[in-house]
């Protein structure tokens, strides 16, 4: 599949948080450890639970977080497509054939756009600001209402406790950029798949183990 971005699999992506540091001119890094992520946000975060929905909500309050503050810019949409010989829509099932087996298009649908949700958001932001943001990871985290686009302003610590890097913005200026709500459309010979996500702009820190 010829994609912006490449995330861990779909299989894993209903099952645990997507965490990763933006290093700018759209690369990232590997995605956080899970046990060094759930250290760092102090429990925080939670799993994203296979098959939970978020309703389109525009709701000033819907982030119940105190480590999450809703992004103050635009409403955002993007649209991904999916194309290449490894992802195939069946009609006569409404499956999505892939290399990691069949599935129902709904079921890849949620998670393409999970995936595209978490792979986009920073970009957006990064235009917005207009500057090559460094240091800002994104995800979706589970809270009790359901899914969420995190915009994490992330410190990393080394095992001493000492920074060893910091974002080049302000979490004030990420609040600014970031969109309340994200809407991803995903597309896949000829069937389209449409949802909303509200975004949450946090401080996170890792630390070494």
């Amino acid at each position: 599949m010829d994609r912006q971005t490449r995330h861990d699999s779909r299989n894993e992506l209903a099952s645990r948080e997507l965490s990763r540091q933006y290093l700018g001119d759209g690369r990232y890094p590997k995605t956080v450890n899970r046990r060094e992520f759930l250290v760092s946000t102090a429990g925080v975060c939670g799993v994203a639970a296979g098959g939970t929905l978020l309703a389109e909500t525009t709701r000033a309050d819907v982030i119940a977080s105190d480590e999450l503050t809703r992004g103050n810019g635009p409403p955002a949409s993007i649209t991904e497509t999916a194309t290449g010989d490894d992802v195939e829509y069946l009609p006569s099932t409404n499956e999505v054939r892939t290399g990691d087996g069949t599935t129902p298009f709904d079921t890849w649908a949620r998670l393409e756009c999970h995936d595209a949700a978490a792979g986009r958001i920073v970009e957006i932001v990064d235009d917005r600001i207009e500057t090559s943001v460094e240091g800002v990871g994104s995800g979706i985290r589970h809270l009790a209402f359901g899914l969420v686009v995190t915009v994490d302003h992330a410190v990393t610590r080394d095992r001493d406790g000492d920074v060893t890097s910091r974002p080049n913005v302000a979490l004030d200026r990420l609040i600014a950029a970031a969109p309340p709500t994200l809407t991803v459309t995903v597309e896949l010979d000829g069937q389209t798949d449409r949802r909303a996500f509200p975004v949450g702009v946090g401080h996170v820190e890792y630390q070494q183990l």
